[in-house]
């Protein structure tokens, strides 16, 4: 398996542990904000890694490293993805994956293969299909589908694994009232964050000059998202 990018420390994309992040090559969604539009429409244009050399990198740092976040791009339309996980977690390291939530049938069975320790699944808008197209940048409702049946298999992990929701909040894709949807939507859920849009590199360029969201109003987002999840924070 190859990768498209290799941060060897991050402390704060596992929360709670010390990581090594790889980044997947490819995405099934174009959404308009994406900050790694690179991996997502000329990933064969980046320097590959391979799995050799990460796994290497674990067992060089293993005094100090916890584990390994995969994210991308989207990991989970890679094919070699559980094989892979399975070399990593024979290591005996901790495994994150970061997905959109589109291959449910490949987190069931990393779940019931007791392959990751924490997932973080991007909810892109509300679920109502008019707005995440939007967000996600899709026309395939069928893929709107699995991100909900994703959802729900998280829901109720209530004690396998660990793991968050997460929306990127970006003015004009979604509002307070939106956040408050979402919120309702995974009702129970054990982690939901709110993570500041920043306006760097992104796939439509547009979104480049947008202004984010005031801490304050994130907070207030925050603040009436809570009562539906167990943790409610705000990143970035």
């Amino acid at each position: 398996m190859e990768f498209k990018g290799f941060q060897k420390t991050s402390l704060i994309e596992y929360p709670g542990k010390i990581v090594s992040v790889v980044f997947t090559a490819g995405c099934n969604f174009k959404c308009p904000f994406c900050q790694n539009p690179e991996l997502v429409l000329n990933p064969n244009s980046l320097p590959s890694v391979s799995s050799k050399e990460v796994v290497n990198h674990l067992i060089s740092k293993k005094k100090w490293l916890d584990g390994l976040a995969i994210t991308g791009g989207e990991p989970m339309i890679c094919k070699d993805l559980p094989n892979f996980v399975r070399e990593v977690k024979r290591e005996g390291f901790l495994v994150e994956i970061e997905t959109n939530g589109t291959n449910p049938q490949i987190l069931k069975d990393l779940v019931a293969g007791k392959l990751i320790d924490y997932v973080a699944l991007d909810i892109k808008a509300p679920l109502v299909w008019e707005k995440y197209k939007r967000a996600a940048g899709i026309n395939d409702e069928d893929l709107f589908g699995k991100v909900k049946e994703s959802v729900e298999i998280l829901l109720e992990l209530k004690l396998d694994i660990d793991y968050e929701f997460r929306s990127t909040v970006v003015p004009g894709l979604i509002e307070e009232e939106d956040i408050l949807a979402i919120a309702r939507q995974i009702k129970g859920a054990k982690r939901y964050v709110l993570q500041q849009f920043l306006p760097r590199t992104t796939l439509d360029k547009q979104y480049e000059h947008l202004k984010p969201y005031s801490k304050e109003m994130l907070e207030k987002m925050r603040k009436r998202a809570e009562s539906y999840v167990d943790i409610c924070q705000v990143r970035g």
